[in-house]
């Protein structure tokens, strides 16, 4: 879009307004005709759309009450309770109790019933004999492997209309009982007396398919209380007829009827659930008024628009002509530092494009631009950007030309493709904003520039290569080639198909044992992560575990890695093989879940494996935000029964006063740490690593030395009285299937 294209957008615009008014007159008489009919056909339209939300609502709340009593019918799958009438009516009460069903009924294939009420609690010395036939149909239908919801019958029990859920229970894929729950027509009653039917002008009702009343609304407009639809004289022979015939083949329709001299329609909607029905009921909107009435208003409507039509047209026009440079501001001007919008730079790119020039584009941004707006505020923030703005209008050459496209981010097109000569000029603009005075005052403060080139390129590729040095102050300006390029489709190939490899299990479980310095027994084993492509062929974790963390992927991956742990355990136990102990990587991000531990819980108890044989290995970073927090965390996996390991101690800011903070079981000293503590010229560094051991000995924490590669790396260790080691000289971590055939057997 440019002005001229906008001032001939303006012109067909107030041609074509011309031709619509006259029209409008021309159609006028035509509305008026066509708006009683529409009216009904809205309204047609409105109920059977709301009939239909009403349907989807109550299917909702059943399906939801079905799928409660799935999940409790689980306890009686994962449980061997059958046998134990005790037990089951402890499970009975107990899921009632946590519920909002006025009864719970438990029967076993033998035909012993478990009952529980809101009124008279638990009992098991009744039978299906006691029950409602429409509770025994349910039954009996959940038995041949159905999950359902009775017909309403009037309860022997409450004083009320009732209807229950069924659903059978499984153990072993065999159907050993079935579970049942009472409930009220509360969720029928609440729809049925909704305020908001039709506008607050209808009202609803549930029929059946002999037109009995199952439950009936509080705003019905008819007081009598007929027993049936069919009963009621206000409905026509014609009409009845045609009801009778939509319930009986199940179908949908409409009809009138008048009462008290208003004319009113209704609509009846299937549910397809025990022979149900949906019918509303509301007033003709197109016959409250007469044909006279309604053309005398619509006609004096259309009139008064078409008057007011003119002259907004007329006063609409100058003020659109008057306001036409505005408005192109609006859109091709940023507000904030008056630089052109991505929106012009991008049309001004491609009319560079047709010209054939040499160019290069470049990608600007400040370091942690966040901060400034932080610190001394938006205003300040927003100088900032304007004084960069200055900066780069500056530099440029004729011809030339840049954008601010959002926050802090400039684009520029340059008419240069000597990478020489570009560094210099973007050195050049960030040396000038760097020594900008505009933040200095009570503050001191730097502001520090970055930027990405394309040669040759647009902005994507500008921005790939601006990101690529994101998260560094080493490098201030980068430009696209070739690695830069694979390194973004590699990260982008991972992360498309990280889930389908998950789903596909290519994920597969490495073990490296480790060993007591003490009498080189096999005492456990740590999980390592492999990705093994559909060729064969592994990805390593340096290659894709940094990209889990940073996109949150690796939430997902270390659960799986604790399940596959447990499986292995589990198929230790089933061989007779006594089990060892399993060390499981865990990121940060997951120890932030306040669910953590119970989601832990629920695998083991999944493969029926001692926790204890868990050790959850965390990085040191871990502890960074949150020490109070993370010692809860720990606290509550000690409560589980879980061990905790501090993994790469020394690697980064590790500190004794952490050991001392947190409550870990273990601590596994970095590998680069022991091989700097080997050599003979270092005894500064071993001195400081016998003083951990020490320290972490009297915490009662454990020490493993990962990195143990020869003997003397073993001997050096034990002298400082270490009490595990790990590392090439045992073994290379390997498949967990070679691990079984070496070391479990």
């Amino acid at each position: 879009m440019d002005e001229r294209g906008l001032k001939k957008h303006l012109i067909r615009l107030t041609v074509i307004t011309i031709i619509g008014s006259i029209l409008l007159s021309l159609v006028g008489v035509g509305l008026i005709a066509y708006a009683q009919n529409a009216a009904i056909k809205a309204d047609h339209t409105q109920m059977e759309s709301e009939m239909l939300d009403c349907k989807e609502r109550i299917f909702k709340q059943m399906n939801k009450n079905l799928q409660i009593l799935s999940t409790l019918s689980k306890a009686f799958e994962v449980t061997d309770v059958m046998d134990s009438e005790e037990e089951i009516c402890s499970i009975i009460t107990e899921a009632n109790s946590a519920n909002d069903f006025i009864s719970l009924l438990f029967i076993r294939k033998d035909g012993y019933l478990v009952l529980n009420t809101i009124n008279s609690g638990t009992s098991d010395d009744k039978t299906l004999e006691d029950l409602n036939e429409y509770s025994v149909d349910a039954i009996e239908r959940a038995f041949q492997g159905e999950s359902v919801a009775s017909k309403m019958f009037d309860s022997a029990f409450y004083d009320e209309k009732l209807f229950v859920y069924a659903v059978p229970v499984y153990k072993d894929g065999e159907i050993i009982g079935v579970l049942s729950a009472g409930d009220t027509i509360e969720i029928f009653t609440d729809i049925a007396n909704g305020d908001f039917v039709m506008d607050g002008s209808g009202y609803i009702h549930i029929i059946n398919t002999a037109g009995e009343f199952l439950v009936r609304s509080e705003n019905t407009i008819i007081k009598e209380q007929y027993e049936t639809l069919f009963d009621s004289p206000y409905l026509s022979d014609e009409v009845k007829k045609d009801v009778k015939e939509a319930l009986e083949n199940n179908e949908s329709c409409f009809g009138p009827f008048t009462y008290g001299g208003e004319n009113y329609h209704f609509y009846i909607e299937p549910m397809n659930l025990n022979g149900w029905f949906l019918f509303c009921a509301s007033p003709i909107w197109g016959t409250q008024l007469s044909s006279s009435n309604i053309f005398v208003i619509i006609s004096g409507v259309l009139l008064l628009i078409l008057i007011l039509f003119n002259i907004l047209l007329y006063n609409g026009y100058n003020q659109v002509r008057k306001y036409t440079k505005k408005l192109i501001q609006m859109a091709y001007w940023d507000p904030v530092t008056g630089a052109e919008n991505v929106l012009k730079f991008d049309q001004d790119f491609q009319e560079m494009l047709s010209e054939n020039k040499d160019y290069s584009t470049a990608a600007l941004n400040i370091h942690n631009f966040k901060s400034v707006n932080d610190l001394f505020g938006k205003e300040q923030g927003d100088k900032v950007l304007g004084y960069l703005k200055t900066i780069i209008e500056g530099n440029l050459k004729e011809g030339e030309f840049f954008c601010r496209s959002s926050a802090d981010t400039f684009y520029m097109t340059l008419l240069d493709v000597d990478e020489g000569v570009i560094y210099e000029r973007l050195r050049k603009i960030i040396s000038g904003i760097r020594n900008a005075s505009v933040l200095h005052g009570d503050y001191s403060y730097e502001l520090s520039l970055y930027s990405g080139v394309a040669i040759r390129g647009d902005r994507e590729k500008a921005l790939v290569a601006l990101q690529s040095i994101k998260n560094t102050h080493q490098q201030d300006v980068a430009f696209y080639n070739k690695e830069i390029h694979e390194e973004i489709r590699r990260k982008n190939s991972i992360e498309s198909y990280m889930h389908l490899a998950l789903k596909n299990k290519e994920f597969k479980l490495f073990l490296q044992p480790k060993y007591s310095l003490k009498d080189d027994t096999l005492i456990g084993a740590e999980a390592l992560v492999r990705w093994q492509n559909p060729d064969g062929s592994y990805r390593y974790p340096n290659e894709f575990i940094p990209l889990f963390e940073k996109n949150g992927f690796c939430l997902k991956l270390d659960m799986y890695m604790v399940e596959k742990a447990c499986k292995q355990i589990r198929g230790w136990i089933d061989a007779g093989i006594k089990p060892i102990g399993i060390s499981v990587n865990q990121s940060k991000l997951l120890f932030s879940d306040g669910n953590y531990p119970a989601n832990l819980e629920h695998i083991v108890k999944k493969y029926d494996v001692p926790p204890s044989l868990i050790t959850l290995e965390i990085l040191e970073g871990v502890a960074e935000n949150d020490v109070t927090f993370l010692n809860r965390q720990i606290e509550a996996l000690h409560e589980k029964g879980f061990k905790v390991s501090m993994d790469d101690f020394g690697s980064g800011y590790s500190s004794l006063n952490m050991l001392y903070q947190l409550r870990i079981d273990e601590l596994k000293l970095d590998r680069g740490f022991l091989r700097k503590a080997s050599g003979g010229d270092d005894k500064r560094r071993q001195t400081i690593l016998r003083q951990i051991v020490m320290f972490a000995k009297t915490l009662g924490i454990s020490i493993v030395a990962e990195g143990i590669e020869t003997q003397e790396d073993k001997n050096n260790m034990t002298s400082m009285d270490c009490d595990y080691g790990q590392g090439y000289f045992y073994a290379k971590p390997m498949i967990a299937e070679d691990f079984n055939a070496k070391y479990m057997v």
